[in-house]
């Protein structure tokens, strides 16, 4: 996928280099974003790539090239067209695959665990964990996923709990768009404010509102920005 959102982004000039051209310094950057949203506003990747770039030029790493798709991240990495184009780059130039935050690669620890058992990958290295080791890794995978399956749950119980209640989740009978549009806000605020008190952060609340399909009055996804501006 061609992203020319950002002058940031470099172009892999060296995709067709020989693969006895080994650099043991070298990195081929994967970047991912789950939405459409975040891929066309450019902030989720340009964000990432500032988090890798940082790493190359405080370790002088040289970048081979930037490869980005807007994907899940539950979705195989092995059936992801810019990440296994990614991957093969990095294998011809004996270069090592750098990623912002481990999540980039992949949500499932069963992915990531794989990844990492394949002799033939190239080494992983994490822009936000650079030093973390293979067994780091898979603790950090396994605690994020568990996270992930607890905020679901509690997502799950105060959406039922507001039924109980006898609100209507996303229906509002013969309502306008707009009054539709405010209601779905307020449901999402009021789910935001059970996770807070949680102590769930506001990051990870968006990421929960948004696989619901919860969005803002203007019909986009939520963002840690904006629900801190309606949690206060």
């Amino acid at each position: 996928m061609t992203y020319q959102a950002s002058s940031l982004f470099v172009t892999p000039s060296a995709y067709q280099a020989s693969s006895l051209f080994v650099t043991p310094s070298a990195v081929v950057v994967y970047l991912r974003v789950s939405t459409e949203e975040q891929g066309k506003s450019g902030l989720g990747l340009e964000a990432q790539l500032a988090s890798c770039q940082r790493l190359i030029e405080s370790d002088s790493l040289s970048s081979l090239g930037v490869f980005q798709e807007i994907v899940s991240g539950l979705i195989d990495p092995n059936e992801r067209t810019e990440f296994v184009k990614a991957v093969t780059l990095a294998q011809d130039n004996g270069a090592s695959l750098l990623i912002a935050k481990l999540d980039r690669l992949s949500r499932q620890v069963f992915y990531i665990s794989r990844y990492l058992n394949d002799p033939s990958h190239p080494r992983l290295i994490i822009a936000d964990r650079p030093n973390a080791s293979e067994f780091e890794i898979n603790i950090i995978a396994s605690l994020a996923q568990e996270e992930r399956r607890l905020i679901s749950e509690r997502t799950k119980a105060a959406l039922a709990e507001r039924k109980k209640q006898g609100v209507q989740l996303g229906k509002v009978g013969r309502e306008t768009r707009a009054s539709k549009a405010r209601e779905l806000t307020q449901e999402a605020i009021a789910i935001a404010r059970e996770l807070k008190a949680q102590g769930i952060s506001l990051s990870k609340i968006a990421e929960t509102l948004n696989s619901q399909g919860l969005l803002t009055s203007r019909g986009t996804n939520w963002s840690k920005q904006a629900l801190s501006k309606r949690l206060t």
